[in-house]
């Protein structure tokens, strides 16, 4: 299972400060649909408009240093840095996997 990462000193940070609370929204509700799918920080055009005001919002993420616009959409600044990569968490599914299946292999030889 992946989990999206926030700083429990957000709160008072400045640039989440100057984004705002509703956009401070988007950018959250976007981190977990990116750890979801595993975009590595690619917000598309169409799961933020798909929100009231997105693209006034995502603005106002680009403008406080949180967002950067692309050409699909939006990315996250520092996904790599905060989050884990879509390789991150293939490997570590994978490693997941590997260890149930010694541990039932394991039981059934009891």
């Amino acid at each position: 299972m992946a989990w999206f990462n926030a700083d429990d000193k957000m709160h008072s940070h400045p640039k989440v400060r100057n984004a705002g609370l509703e956009a401070i929204g988007l950018w959250l509700v976007s981190g977990t649909y990116c750890t979801d799918y595993l975009t590595d920080g690619a917000v598309p055009e169409w799961f933020v408009t798909s929100w009231p005001k997105g693209k006034q919002l995502a603005a106002k993420l680009v403008t406080a240093g949180l967002w950067e616009t692309a050409p699909d959409g939006w990315k996250f600044l520092s996904w790599t840095e905060y989050q884990r990569t879509k390789t991150q968490v293939i490997e570590e599914k994978a490693r997941a996997a590997e260890r149930k299946k010694r541990f039932k292999s394991k039981s059934e030889e009891q």
